[in-house]
């Protein structure tokens, strides 16, 4: 099983630009809110609370996020919050087929900001090689992570990711 810090030593030579570690950033949370859109349709009332699809890829993804490495994960999992009710809000505006149109044009919005992002800021892209589409719901654990270690915080994990194959890392 490959470790956060090998994942992370992968990742980070191939998004060093700021500007497109940012737009990775809010696009992580442009495809979360893609998927919660048509997940906030899929109902259950359990009680008095009624709960959706959404609330269950949230839960997966911060659970997820937390294994990957817990400081990152829970900061990660700040902006699911509003994320997911902005998401729910275009749900109970608009009729389902109209809140689904609106999720796929965030989404084409998404990939082609990412994508972009990588051919403008970073002079090269990585296709799915660095772990599927997992990594579009937590690239913000990678990004925090790093941002972690400018603070000076996390100073074992950087330690692990720097004694890999000379990835470049923020000092």
């Amino acid at each position: 099983m490959t470790s956060f810090a090998d994942k992370l030593r992968v990742w980070l030579p191939l998004h060093e630009n700021g500007v497109s570690r940012a737009v990775h950033f809010v696009g992580a949370y442009l495809f979360i809110f893609a998927l919660l859109v048509p997940l906030s349709l899929l109902r259950l009332p359990v009680g008095d609370v009624t709960l959706t699809g959404a609330h269950a890829l949230l839960l997966a993804v911060v659970l997820y996020a937390v294994t990957l490495e817990w400081t990152a994960g829970l900061l990660m999992a700040v902006p699911l919050a509003p994320t997911l009710l902005a998401a729910e809000a275009v749900v109970a505006r608009f009729p389902a087929g109209t809140a689904v149109a609106v999720a796929l044009g965030v989404m084409a919005v998404r990939f082609a900001l990412v994508v972009g992002a990588h051919v403008v800021f970073e002079k090269k892209t990585h296709g799915l090689s660095l772990g599927g589409p997992l990594l579009f719901f937590i690239e913000p654990v990678y990004l925090l992570t790093v941002a972690l270690f400018s603070l000076g915080m996390k100073q074992s994990l950087h330690a692990e990711v720097k004694a890999g194959h000379g990835a470049s890392l923020p000092a």
